[in-house]
C-alpha cells in the first residue's frame, strides 16, 4: 500500500514493507534529467558530498494514474508503479532507462535479490539488469572495466597492489550503458552485486539508516558524468608544468642523490619537470607517517636545494601523510590541542598495520585543519611546488571525530577531507590547485591528480594499472597516473623491472594524462636500464613534451566533463565493442594509444568508427574493426584520427623553458573539407580553422607571437610543410 502527496519542491511517498511497517520515501526532482530519491528517515539531512551550488529544484508535475503515479520533468518521467511497487525512469521517447527489480526469483519462487528494502541496519536498492547492459564506474578497480558480473565493497583500503577487488578509491557512482547513472549520496560502506548472484539484477546494499540516490538520465557517458559533476563539483585543471615528466623513487635519501639525478636528467637530455622526495626528507621517515620537519642532516639547507633545482628548471614535490608519529613533538602538540582522532576514553585513536602505530589528524575539526594547513603552507612558501598526500585509507575503527561523525560514516570521507586541505593550501599559496594523491572518494575529482597505488613489476600489473586508471576516469575523474615500471617486486619477481617492462610501461605512461616513474627499492631513472631503454625512453619523453600544446589544450576541457584520457566507450558509447576494450585508450580527442603488454610481437587493436593514421608510418586504416599490429620494443602502437590537427611544440628540457616556438600543426586529412581545433595556454585560448580541398590545405587562426608551420601527413608520400596562413600545395 502506498500514498503519494505533492509538497513544495518534493513528493512524499508512504509505503509499507513486508511486515506492515511504514517506509517514508522523499522524491525531489533537482534538474530536468536528475531526480533524488531518499528512502528512510532524515530526508532533510545535509549532504557531506554535494557542492554548495548543487542543483536542488526544477519544474515538475505529479500525475495520479490508474496503475500508479508519474513525476514528470521537461526531460524525464519517474514512474511509481502500484503493484508491484517499483520506481522506473522513462525518457521522452518512452524508453525505460532504469527500473527497480521487485521480482528477481528462481523456479521455486525464492529471491535471488530481495526487492528494494531494509533489514537489521541495512538498506538496499535492487535494479533490473538488461541482457546486454554494461556497468561502469564505482571507483578505481583493477578488473574488467565493465563491472557486470563483479561483486565488491565500497570501503576504502590500502589495496596492497592492483590485483584484487580492494580499492584505494571508491566512488559511489554507477554508470549504465542503458543511459542512466545512479549516484549514492552516502559515505556508508556499500556492497555491490552487479549481476553476480543473478544475471537479471544488480543490487547495492548500504549499512545505514537511510538510502539516498540520485537517478541521472543522459545520452552517453559524458552527459551522465556531467550530471554527477553538477552535484559533486567539476574537475580542476592542474598547472601546465604538471603535464611534464615526474621522477621519483622510494626514496632519495639525501640532497646529493636528488641533485645527482637532476643534473644527469639534463645531461642525458631527458625532459623532466618534477623531482619528488618521499618520506626521507623528514626526521621521522618510517614510510607511513611524518612530522613535517626537514631532516637537515640528510637535506642540509633545504631552501638552497629548492633554489638550486629551480635554476635547473625543476619543481619539487614532497611526500606527506595524515598520520603522526607517536614520539614526535607534532603528536604531543596535536594531542594537547585536541587536533587528533580520539577514542571514547579520550586517548589518541591509533592507526595500526605498519611498523609503528600512529595518531591520525582529525579533519572534521576546523582548527585541526588550519594547524595542518599551516605546516603545508610553510613548505609551499619555501618553494615546494606540490605535496603528495599519501595514505588516508586507515582511519581507526574506534575513532571519535570532533564533529561527532561515527568512524564508519567518516571512513570513506576521510581521504576527501585530507586532500581538500592540501589542495586548497596549495591554491592559496601558489594560485593553482594540485596534489599527487592515492586514496579518494566522491568529489575527489575536484582535487587532482591521483595515481594508482602500488603495482608489482609485471606486465600483468601494468595492464591492471591501466584498467584502474580508466575505471577512475569513468568514475568522474579527469586526470590519472600510475607508477611507470611498477612499484615493487615479490621475492621471486624483479625490482627493478626488466628493461623491456620498464620501456613498455614508460611508453604507456609518457602518453597518458600525467607521467611519473616511481619504484620501491631500485632506481626508476631511465639510464639505470641501459641501452636501448635509455634511448627509447628519451624518444617518448621528447614526444610527450612536443605534444604539450595538444595535451594541455585537451586538459582544459576537463571542467566541461571531458577527461584528458578516457576509454573508447566514453567517445563511442553506441559501439558495443568499445564496452569491453580496457587495454587501449584515447589521449585527447585525436590520439589512440594501444600499449604493448609484452616486449615485442603482435597485439590486436580495436579502432572505433572513422578513419585513422598509424602515427609512425602515416598508413591509413579504416575504423570500426580489429587489426593485428606488429611492434618491436621501440614502437608503441599509436594512431591519429583522420581529420585531426595536432599542435606540437619544440623540443624542451622542461615545460616552461620557452614559448611554443616554433609551433607545428600536424594535419591528418580526413573526409571533411574543414575542421576546427583550439589550443590554449595559461593566457590565451586560440581557435584555428582548417580548410582542405583536392589541391591545397589552409590553416588560419591566431594571432600567434611566434613561428608556426603546417605539416600535412599523406599516406602516399612524405609530409609536406608550409607557413601557417599560406596555402600548402598537396600535389
Amino acid at each position: 500500500m502506498q500514498t503519494v502527496q505533492a509538497r513544495a519542491g518534493h513528493v512524499e511517498v508512504s509505503a509499507q514493507d513486508d511486515r506492515g511497517g511504514r517506509v517514508p520515501i522523499d522524491i525531489r526532482p533537482v534538474t530536468p534529467s536528475m531526480i533524488r530519491v531518499h528512502i528512510g528517515a532524515g530526508a532533510a539531512r545535509a549532504s557531506r558530498l554535494l557542492v554548495p551550488d548543487a542543483p536542488n529544484k526544477t519544474e515538475w508535475r505529479l500525475a495520479d494514474e490508474a496503475d500508479g503515479w508519474s513525476i514528470e520533468t521537461p526531460q524525464v518521467q519517474l514512474r511509481i508503479d502500484r503493484e508491484p511497487y517499483r520506481l522506473r525512469l522513462i525518457d521522452p521517447t518512452g524508453a525505460e532507462r532504469f527500473a527497480e527489480a521487485p521480482e528477481d526469483r528462481d523456479i521455486r519462487g525464492a529471491y535471488h535479490h530481495f526487492p528494494t528494502g531494509h533489514a537489521r541496519g541495512l538498506r538496499w536498492l535492487t535494479a533490473h539488469l538488461k541482457p546486454s547492459e554494461a556497468i561502469f564506474g564505482l571507483g578505481e578497480h583493477f578488473g574488467a572495466l565493465d563491472r557486470r558480473g563483479q561483486a565488491f565493497a565500497s570501503w576504502t583500503v590500502d589495496a596492497f597492489g592492483v590485483r584484487s577487488d580492494r580499492a584505494y578509491k571508491n566512488v559511489p557512482l554507477l554508470l549504465s550503458s542503458e543511459g542512466y547513472a545512479v549516484f549514492f549520496d552516502m559515505t556508508a560502506p556499500i556492497y555491490y552485486d552487479l549481476g553476480q548472484a543473478s544475471v537479471a539484477a544488480w543490487q547495492a546494499t548500504a549499512r545505514a539508516d537511510h538510502l539516498r540516490v540520485y537517478l541521472i538520465a543522459g545520452d552517453g557517458i559524458p552527459g551522465l558524468i556531467r550530471g554527477y559533476h553538477e552535484l559533486t563539483g567539476r574537475p580542476a585543471v592542474p598547472p601546465y608544468w604538471s603535464f611534464g615528466f615526474w621522477i621519483s623513487r622510494w626514496g632519495y635519501r639525501n640532497r646529493d642523490e636528488v641533485m645527482t639525478v637532476a643534473r644527469r636528467m639534463r645531461e642525458e637530455k631527458i625532459p623532466c619537470d618534477v623531482i619528488h622526495i618521499d618520506p626521507y626528507w623528514m626526521r621521522y621517515h618510517e614510510g607511513h607517517h611524518g612530522d613535517f620537519e626537514w631532516d637537515e642532516s640528510a637535506f642540509p639547507d633545504p631552501q638552497g636545494m629548492i633554489e638550486e633545482l629551480r635554476a635547473l628548471g625543476f619543481k619539487v614535490s614532497l611526500w606527506e601523510s595524515p598520520y603522526v608519529p607517536l614520539d614526535s613533538e607534532m603528536r604531543a602538540e596535536g594531542e594537547r590541542r585536541g587536533f587528533l582522532m580520539k577514542t571514547k576514553a579520550g586517548v589518541p585513536a591509533l592507526v595500526h598495520g605498519f611498523a609503528k602505530p600512529s595518531a591520525a589528524i582529525d579533519f572534521t575539526n576546523p582548527e585541526a585543519i588550519a594547524w595542518f594547513q599551516a605546516k603545508n603552507e610553510r613548505l609551499l612558501k619555501m618553494g615546494v611546488a606540490v605535496m603528495k598526500p599519501d595514505f588516508a585509507e586507515d582511519l581507526p575503527v574506534d575513532a571519535v571525530a570532533h564533529d561527532g561523525t561515527p568512524a564508519e560514516q567518516l571512513h570513506n570521507l576521510y581521504p576527501l577531507l585530507y586532500q581538500r586541505a592540501v589542495f586548497e593550501t596549495t591554491q592559496a599559496v601558489h594560485g593553482y590547485g594540485l596534489i599527487w594523491g592515492r586514496s579518494g572518494y566522491a568529489g575527489s575529482q575536484r582535487y587532482p591528480v591521483h595515481w594508482g597505488g602500488d603495482p608489482g613489476c609485471t606486465f600483468d600489473d601494468m595492464a591492471a594499472s591501466l584498467r584502474g586508471a580508466l575505471s577512475w576516469i569513468l568514475s568522474g575523474a579527469a586526470f590519472a597516473s600510475f607508477d611507470m615500471g611498477g612499484f615493487f617486486g615479490f621475492p621471486e619477481l624483479a625490482d627493478p623491472p626488466s628493461p623491456e617492462l620498464y620501456v613498455r610501461w614508460s611508453q604507456m605512461g609518457l602518453l597518458f594524462s600525467h607521467a611519473r616513474a616511481h619504484g620501491h627499492t631500485a632506481p626508476r631513472e631511465p639510464w639505470a636500464y641501459g641501452e636501448p631503454a635509455l634511448s627509447i625512453f628519451r624518444r617518448y619523453a621528447q614526444l610527450r613534451y612536443r605534444l604539450l600544446p595538444y595535451l594541455y589544450s585537451a586538459a582544459r576541457r576537463a571542467p566541461d566533463g571531458i577527461p584528458l584520457v578516457r576509454p573508447l566507450v566514453f567517445d563511442h558509447p553506441s559501439d558495443p565493442t568499445t564496452r569491453h576494450v580496457d587495454d587501449e585508450y584515447l589521449l585527447g580527442p585525436d590520439l589512440l594509444v594501444a600499449p604493448m603488454f609484452k616486449p615485442r610481437g603482435s597485439r590486436d587493436v580495436y579502432l572505433p568508427e572513422g578513419g585513422w593514421y598509424d602515427y609512425w608510418t602515416d598508413r591509413p586504416v579504416d575504423g570500426r574493426r580489429w587489426i593485428r599490429y606488429e611492434a618491436e620494443l621501440e614502437t608503441l602502437p599509436l594512431f591519429v584520427r583522420a581529420g585531426a590537427v595536432l599542435p606540437m611544440g619544440p623540443e624542451l628540457h622542461y615545460a616552461n623553458e620557452r614559448n611554443w616556438d616554433p609551433l607545428s600543426f600536424e594535419v591528418y586529412p580526413g573526409d571533411a573539407s574543414a575542421s576546427e581545433m583550439r589550443i590554449a595556454d595559461d593566457h590565451r585560448d586560440l581557435r584555428f580553422e582548417l580548410t582542405i580541398d583536392a589541391e591545397r590545405v589552409l590553416l588560419e587562426g591566431g594571432p600567434l607571437e611566434y613561428e608556426a608551420v603546417v605539416r600535412v601527413h599523406r599516406p602516399d608520400g612524405p609530409p609536406i610543410a608550409g607557413t601557417m596562413g599560406r596555402p600548402v600545395a598537396l600535389g
